[in-house]
């Protein structure tokens, strides 16, 4: 797994999302089993916007070279994805807002956490472990191949 294919899944899923809450929050909404009001609707639509908005920036962010910005990225993602995931509990069970289907957003946010975290945390661990052997069974090499060139000369 990589940063390009996780910011790609992550623009994809934050566009459905923030389309639905701009163009039908109505309808958003009332998946959630939430009361809908005027204003409600209105703050929606800027919602939907904004994640709109951070889809656009994801999908362009998938294509930038600098593995710096882009591990920099994850972090903050990894931080909106748990900040995600408490508010979906908060809204299904203190606050109540969300009275339906609230374990979707669990799932997504849950999800988006594990994988950055691994992403962020564990995977570095691996590719270490995978280059510190390459490296001794390359110095092996090496060390044979030096032998053996002594041997012929």
């Amino acid at each position: 797994m990589n940063y390009r294919l996780m910011f790609t899944i992550n623009a994809i899923a934050v566009a459905l999302f923030g389309a639905g809450f701009l163009i039908l929050p109505d309808f958003v909404l009332s998946q959630f089993n939430a009361e809908i009001y005027v204003i409600v609707n209105y703050i929606c639509r800027f919602f939907g916007g904004t994640l709109l908005l951070l889809a656009w920036f994801l999908w362009m962010l998938k294509d930038m070279a600098n593995a710096k910005l882009q591990r920099t990225m994850a972090i903050v993602l990894l931080g909106y994805s748990a900040a995600g995931f408490v508010l979906a509990i908060m809204g299904m069970t203190s606050i109540g807002v969300l009275r339906t289907n609230g374990w979707v957003l669990l799932v997504v946010y849950g999800l988006f956490v594990l994988v950055y975290g691994y992403m962020l945390f564990l995977q570095p661990k691996e590719q270490k472990q995978r280059s510190s052997r390459k490296s001794s069974k390359n110095s092996a090499a090496d060390n044979d191949s030096a032998e053996s060139y002594h041997k012929v000369v």
